[in-house]
């Protein structure tokens, strides 16, 4: 190669080293010009400014057939898994001497059969078939939660709690891996946020659907009200299934997979456009598994970092649906205070409280950086939970402590969001870290819930609220440790894609040179 040829080489390397430096910073930021347009950006998600008219038509039609069903769907989980705590404040406790801590042990079966079914969801969601996988599962789950009216035992409702667990357990892991798979930095986090406010408002009308069953078809047809939740709540379960049997897309593959189709309802363009918007954006589609990749996952920080985060994250969330309804039942039976409906319906109101700051806290992660508003939610839990464990504290105090518990669902949406966003080069890295990571807590919620808040200690929980403190102040520093690891990874992906721009120009030069 000439001294004129060694020249040009190294000055279209450098120029493509500045490239793709230029490409990583703009992935790594986002399409804002003021800090009033994130506020704006929460309410307006299709400027005309940022997308072209393809671009925009295409993103409304993926939000309305992917985003919803899975909303929809992720709304069903939350339905039909709170359901036993309110059929258990609403009669079924004394119905099927369903005593002692058996609450607490089907809440444990059911984290026992949602770890088996991720195993198989993590493994199976970059499939290309898998599209068919979660609204299969949910058409099952419908199923089994009508059966729950039918139990005259704790037996029957502890073998309904793991086989409904199975069927859930790959809910959450394909939904957020697809999300992420299909949507950029810049609108992940708002979808994450919407997807995780479904589950909010499925918990919260678990409630409102329980009370109104026990006020209005208590002794229907010879079936208690709390009987008629489940059957209420397998209603709203088996349409939806169906629905996303027809439109759910599932995961969107990588450019390099061949025999690629687009569902029914999208077009090649709107496809093309589609992986375009992969490519783009850094995000490698679903591809499949192999040994190696397995290998090179598991020696990997993000795998450990993150199932660290989410069984710290459910320590955390351990004292939603626990703490407040058996606190309110507490109250009913020793102090007369609390109506069976209102201990039905005052939980509803952490829902509230959690659906609010998911809008703003996880809506604004994809404007902000994240660890803002990670800190403000863990600062939070510090002083509500260290109060709580006190328990002597002031009647209105209590209720703001009580309604502060809702706020760790922004613990889910912002990390699910992270876990996309760190692990975006690596489809099946990005799966496994946010299956594993939700095993991880779901394996350990197997006896979490039964060593620290067990129903027989209602209502302090003394134990489990000290505990929860400090895994919140643990949330509260980790974070420190990413930011390193993640600055490491990112310099190592502009290094990896500049010795491959050297290697075409290389190639390129070579093969130029032997035509002259």
């Amino acid at each position: 190669m000439s001294d004129t040829s060694i020249h040009l080489h190294k000055s279209k390397t450098s120029n493509n080293h500045v490239e793709i430096e230029e490409l990583i910073r703009d992935e790594e930021q986002v399409r804002v010009r003021h800090w009033y347009d994130a506020f704006i950006r929460l309410f307006y998600w299709y400027p005309t400014d940022i997308y072209s008219p393809r671009e925009r038509k295409f993103l409304i039609k993926l939000d309305l057939c992917l985003l919803i069903y899975t909303c929809v769907s992720y709304f069903t989980k939350a339905l039909d898994k709170a359901n036993i705590t309110n059929a258990y404040v609403s009669g079924m406790e004394e119905d099927i001497k369903f005593y002692g801590d058996d609450l607490s042990y089907a809440k444990s079966l059911y984290s026992a059969g949602y770890i088996v079914s991720m195993a198989i969801g993590t493994l199976l969601v970059t499939q290309k078939w898998s599209r068919f996988l979660l609204p299969t599962f949910e058409l099952i789950w419908g199923v089994l939660t009508f059966c729950g009216a039918a139990a005259t035992k704790p037996q029957h409702i502890f073998c309904l709690r793991f086989l409904i667990g199975f069927c859930e357990g790959i809910a959450f892991p394909s939904s957020v891996f697809i999300i992420g798979s299909w949507f950029t930095r810049d609108e992940v986090f708002r979808r994450v946020m919407v997807f995780s406010v479904s589950s909010s408002l499925g918990g919260m009308f678990s409630g409102y659907l329980q009370s109104a069953a026990y006020e209005n078809l208590s002794g229907t047809r010879g079936l208690a009200g709390w009987k008629w939740g489940f059957i209420i709540d397998g209603i709203f379960t088996v349409p939806v299934a169906i629905f996303g049997l027809l439109m759910f897309p599932g995961p969107l593959q990588a450019k390099s997979q061949k025999d690629t189709k687009p569902i029914w309802w999208m077009t090649k363009d709107e496809y093309e456009i589609a992986v375009e918007r992969q490519v783009r954006s850094g995000i490698d589609g679903a591809r499949q598994y192999d040994l190696k990749i397995l290998k090179k996952t598991i020696l990997h920080w993000p795998v450990h970092f993150f199932a660290t985060f989410w069984v710290l994250l459910n320590i955390v969330a351990l004292p939603d649906g626990t703490v407040m309804p058996l606190w309110l039942k507490y109250e009913a039976k020793v102090h007369n205070r609390f109506t069976v409906s209102q201990i039905n319906n005052y939980p509803t109101l952490q829902s509230v409280v959690g659906v609010v700051a998911q809008f703003f806290l996880a809506g604004l992660s994809d404007s902000f950086p994240i660890y803002p508003f990670l800190a403000f939610t863990q600062i939070c839990f510090i002083i509500a939970y260290a109060s709580l464990a006190a328990w002597n504290i002031a009647w209105g105090w209590k209720w703001v402590c009580m309604l502060a518990i809702g706020l760790d669902t922004v613990n889910q949406a912002i990390v699910s969001g992270w876990i996309n966003r760190v692990c975006r080069h690596d489809s099946r890295e990005r799966a496994f870290v946010i299956g594993y990571s939700d095993a991880v807590s779901q394996a350990m919620n197997i006896w979490t819930n039964i060593v620290f808040y067990p129903t027989s200690h209602a209502p302090e929980f003394r134990l489990g609220l000290i505990i929860s403190t400090i895994a919140a102040f643990l949330m509260l520093v980790l974070p420190i440790v990413e930011v390193y690891l993640t600055k490491r990874d990112t310099k190592k992906y502009v290094e990896k894609k500049e010795r491959e721009l050297v290697e075409r120009i290389s190639v390129g030069s070579e093969e130029k040179g032997a035509a002259l």
